[in-house]
């Protein structure tokens, strides 16, 4: 039987793997973004991270459907993309 104190536990689990995610999408962006910036490329690439709201949205699916829900990940991809490029914008200004 699932407990309050063993579900807290597993959710704690979930947060130590969500961190090292973000972790290793920040190395991955700060990795793209010094290749963008060497190239002259912008670093905002509007259909792409529509593309990339769409996607995470579409992981979804096979789920009950929940239009809440989805619009939950659409909000926390949008945040989480706008947190990263303010992020690296303040890391690597433009040259």
């Amino acid at each position: 039987m699932n407990t309050i104190a063993s579900l807290r536990q597993e959710i704690d689990q979930v947060h130590k793997e969500m961190h090292a995610l973000l972790v290793r999408r920040r190395d991955l962006t700060m990795a793209i973004w010094k290749i963008k910036q060497a190239e002259g490329q912008p670093f905002f690439n509007a259909e792409r991270e529509a593309q990339i709201i769409k996607d995470f949205v579409a992981l979804n699916e096979g789920q009950e459907k929940d239009p809440q829900f989805d619009e939950l990940l659409k909000g926390v991809m949008n945040s989480l993309l706008r947190e990263y490029e303010t992020y690296l914008k303040s890391k690597f200004p433009p040259k």
